[in-house]
């Protein structure tokens, strides 16, 4: 991703971490110089867990969220483009293209 590269930005997909968290947390941890995650925070960092936890981790500063533990829903990418219909999916696409160049958006939905 040509146009998205800086040494200070560092892109984390969610695909990647679903599949290697434990990896994905290590290669975090080596970029920033920080030492490698124990199992206790790689689980920690688990959807499992961090559903369970939800009232303390679900963001949520305007206080609109009935509940909670809905913020994290079943942990798979893409779900949200089940919600919208075609011309949502439509606009989604449209406003998506005019904020991010195309390498970023096709490392953003890849798969999809």
């Amino acid at each position: 991703m040509g146009s998205t590269r800086a040494p200070n930005v560092h892109l984390v997909h969610y695909d990647d971490l679903a599949a290697d968290l434990p990896g994905q947390m290590r290669r975090l941890a080596e970029l920033l110089d920080l030492d490698p995650p124990g199992p206790d925070l790689v689980e920690a960092a688990t959807f499992d867990r961090m559903r369970e936890h939800a009232d303390r981790l679900a963001p949520d500063p305007a206080g609109v969220l009935k509940d909670r533990r809905a913020f994290f829903r079943n942990g798979r990418s893409g779900q949200g483009s089940a919600l919208l219909g075609a011309a949502g999916r439509a606009r989604y696409q449209a406003r998506a293209a005019a904020l991010a160049p195309p390498d970023l958006l096709t490392w953003l939905h890849r798969g999809r």
